[in-house]
C-alpha cells in the first residue's frame, strides 16, 4: 500500500493551496519528502494529523456526498453531447412526421 501523497492529493485533502502548504512545512507541521529530486510526496499520517488539526469538526460523510445541484452539474458536463443530440434528432423526426 503506498502511504505517500502527491502534492496535488494534499492540497485537495486539506483545502488549501500552495502557499498554505509551504506555511506548514516551514512550521514543522508537515514534512515533505523528495523523490527523484523533483516529485515531493508526503506522508499519509502526517496529512491526516494536520487534517484534524486544521479543519474543523465535520459530520461524518459530509465531504463525501455531493449535493444535487453538484451531482446535476456533472451529468451534465459528461452528457451534453448525448442530449442535445437527442434534441436535434426529436426535432427532426417531428418536423419529417409533420410533413
Amino acid at each position: 500500500m503506498n502511504n505517500l501523497l502527491t502534492l496535488e492529493e494534499v492540497k485537495s485533502f486539506l483545502e488549501s493551496d500552495q502557499r498554505e502548504l509551504e506555511e506548514y512545512i516551514k512550521q514543522g507541521k508537515l514534512r515533505a519528502f523528495k523523490i527523484g529530486g523533483s516529485f515531493i510526496r508526503f506522508r499519509k499520517e502526517e496529512v491526516l494529523t494536520l487534517r484534524h488539526e486544521i479543519l474543523p469538526r465535520k459530520g461524518k460523510h459530509a465531504s463525501l456526498r455531493p449535493s444535487f445541484f453538484s451531482r446535476i452539474y456533472d451529468f451534465w458536463l459528461f452528457n451534453n453531447f448525448y442530449i442535445i443530440s437527442l434534441m436535434i434528432v426529436v426535432a427532426l423526426a417531428l418536423l419529417v412526421l409533420r410533413s
